[in-house]
């Protein structure tokens, strides 16, 4: 499947522990994606647009026309933290993540700064009008309430629950809750996988030990990303919004700093021509990883090397 991620907004209204947008609050630009970058946007192209990157989708006020626009051609979801989802007409939607911390308040509330019950009150109302997921970020601290988020996911009506890991990590601090990172006791993800089947919840786990991929999750053969300002980019690990050029990033305790990677213009053709070339490393990569005689095996493009996402996590 095709699919084209949109960065709609780069606004939020919460402070979440590990998001990037917090700990670069001074360098962010907060703006919203304009009606006129959106409609350049090559829907037709994708099988699946989903409107969100480093920010809050529901923010931007033309988000249900962008949907409608979208929905011309494609299937439309998107990921929210879900304080604006009694606001807005759901329906519109084929698909709807929907973010979650912990399945305890007090913890809910130390990580994102927002209830944890107020989210589910919210969320429950709409579950018969929308396809949704819960997406709960695995941490140290938390992935062993795996089984209660599935519990949580029966209760309020969502269908599926996505774990996935903290895999992008702009300090040094945050590794500290990265459960690939260390000996990690599997028994509450094989409970949430049994309580999953008998509940009828289908659930996803990300993989938590560590191990180079032929092509990450974000697939860059044919997914990408379109940025607020409408630049074409690999994918969120590869753009901030930020005022700075360039990326921190954290692997194995050790701290990098990666040009951002963008194509160009989404309404320029020369863009489109250089996602392809980009993309193609990863097509041989596939193409030879399955070969009995791999020859000249291609490496990882060097923005993607020290990536968490290249090492299947």
């Amino acid at each position: 499947m095709k699919i084209v991620q949109v960065e709609v907004s780069t606004k939020c209204q919460l402070r979440c522990m590990m998001c990037p947008r917090t700990i670069y609050r001074r360098e962010w630009i907060n703006a919203d994606m304009s009606l006129e970058s959106f409609r350049k946007i090559p829907f037709y192209k994708f099988d699946f647009a989903h409107l969100q990157g480093w920010g809050e989708p529901l923010l931007n006020p033309r988000i249900e026309e962008m949907i409608d626009i979208a929905k011309k051609h494609c299937r439309v979801g998107l990921t929210t933290n879900g304080l604006l989802v009694d606001e807005f007409n759901i329906k519109k939607l084929d698909y709807l993540a929907v973010s979650i911390a912990s399945a305890d308040e007090k913890k809910h509330r130390e990580i994102r700064k927002t209830s944890l019950e107020a989210l589910l009150t919210k969320v429950e109302k709409i579950a018969s009008d929308v396809d949704i997921t819960l997406v709960f970020m695995m941490m140290k601290d938390t992935y062993h309430e795996l089984p209660d988020i599935v519990e949580i996911a029966k209760e309020i009506g969502a269908k599926t629950v996505i774990a996935n890991n903290l895999d992008y990590m702009p300090v040094k601090e945050l590794e500290e809750q990265a459960i690939f990172l260390r000996e990690t006791d599997y028994e509450p993800i094989e409970v949430a996988k049994i309580k999953a089947k008998k509940l009828g919840v289908r659930l996803i786990v990300k993989e938590i030990k560590m191990e180079e991929v032929l092509v990450c999750a974000e697939n860059p053969i044919n997914n990408l990303l379109v940025t607020y300002e409408g630049k074409i980019t690999p994918c969120v690990y590869l753009h901030l919004p930020t005022r700075s050029n360039k990326i921190s990033r954290v692997l194995r305790g050790r701290e990098f700093e990666i040009e951002k990677v963008y194509f160009g213009y989404v309404d320029d053709r020369k863009s489109w021509k250089k996602y392809k070339k980009f993309g193609e490393v990863f097509e041989r990569r596939k193409n030879l990883g399955y070969s009995l005689l791999p020859l000249d095996f291609p490496q990882l493009p060097e923005c993607c090397r020290t990536c968490y996402k290249a090492y299947g996590v």
